[in-house]
Order: structure tokens, then C-alpha cells, then sequence
């Protein structure tokens, strides 16, 4: 492999690496915002006779997953080497394969990739494999953006002399749902 598809290769998995830890202090920080506006706006929904449907509870969990166009079959062949090696009837750690399980069921390529790595596991690293890598980054930006631009999010970090009209404008929002 010639040295510039090498370093290519090298920094398009580290573009995925920096990118899964941006998505894990992003979705800790969504929780708290979720959880903030959970509080903020309990009293109005209750007194108001607004509630929270339980459709816009689902899109909240549906927030925190990878909408990923990587194929299944990726997802599959770098879940098994790592499942593989971290099934707890094969003598592996039941966590990490929990923690697998996870990744897998979220489309979360980059995780599992970091798995493997961890684990000393070979990924080889193709062009298909590279093309992958670079739609999972776009997915991993895209859900990035997206969970900063939910109500809870945007909430919690407008100035508190601006949320009058924004409490307005969701408590209107919520009754729409």
C-alpha cells in the first residue's frame, strides 16, 4: 500500500475516533439538558393539562442513536470478531460484549472499531472499509447536530433572559405533538 493511502486510511480513523468521543460528551450533555428540561417543564404540563406524548418520549431515545448508511454487512463483520472475542461462553469479558451489543443495535460503527482495536482484533482496512469509515463519521456528525438542535438542548443554553418566548414557543410546540 503506498505511503499517502496509508496516512489517508490513518486519518480517516482518526477523524472517527475524535468524532466518537465528541458524540459521547454531546449525548452526556443532551441527557442533562433532557433531564433540566424534563424539570422545567413537568409543572406546565401537569397544570396546563399539556403532557409530554409518547411519541416525542421515543424521539428522544431515537435521538441518541446513529442514523448510519453503513452497510449491514460492515456492521456485522466487525461485530462478530468482536462478539467473538468477548462472549462470555467463549471466555470473554460479558461487559465489553454487553457494551458490543450496544454499539451494534446503535449502528455504532466507530465504537466498535474502538472495541476491536482495544481488544487487538484486525480490521482490515480497505478502500470499502475506508468509504464506510467516512459515511459513519457523516452519520456521527449528523447526530451530533441534530441532538443540538432539540428543544431540551436549545433550552438549557439560551440565556435565561431570553426564555420567555422560547417557553412559549414550546409549551405550543408540545400541545401541536
Amino acid at each position: 500500500m503506498d505511503e499517502l493511502k496509508l496516512l489517508h486510511q490513518k486519518k480517516i480513523r482518526q477523524q472517527l475516533r475524535f468524532l466518537q468521543l465528541e458524540l459521547e460528551e454531546t449525548k452526556v450533555i443532551y441527557k442533562k439538558s433532557l433531564e433540566r428540561f424534563n424539570a422545567d417543564f413537568r409543572g406546565y404540563m401537569n397544570s396546563d393539562g399539556v403532557s409530554m406524548p409518547e411519541k416525542q418520549r421515543t424521539t428522544d431515545d431515537e435521538n441518541l442513536k446513529i442514523q448510519s448508511e453503513v452497510k449491514d454487512d460492515t456492521f456485522k463483520k466487525v461485530y462478530r470478531k468482536v462478539a467473538g472475542k468477548t462472549h462470555p461462553d467463549k471466555g470473554g469479558d460479558s461487559d465489553k460484549f454487553k457494551k458490543a451489543n450496544e454499539a451494534n443495535r446503535n449502528k455504532d460503527l466507530g465504537a466498535l472499531m474502538e472495541m476491536a482495536d482495544d481488544l487487538g482484533i484486525e480490521v482490515p482496512m480497505d478502500d470499502e472499509m475506508a468509504q464506510e469509515l467516512k459515511k459513519q463519521t457523516k452519520a456521527i456528525i449528523d447526530t451530533i447536530s441534530n441532538l443540538k438542535t432539540t428543544m431540551a438542548w436549545t433550552w438549557v443554553h439560551t440565556p435565561h433572559d431570553k426564555r420567555t418566548n422560547l417557553k412559549k414557543y414550546i409549551l405550543h410546540q408540545l400541545q401541536m405533538l
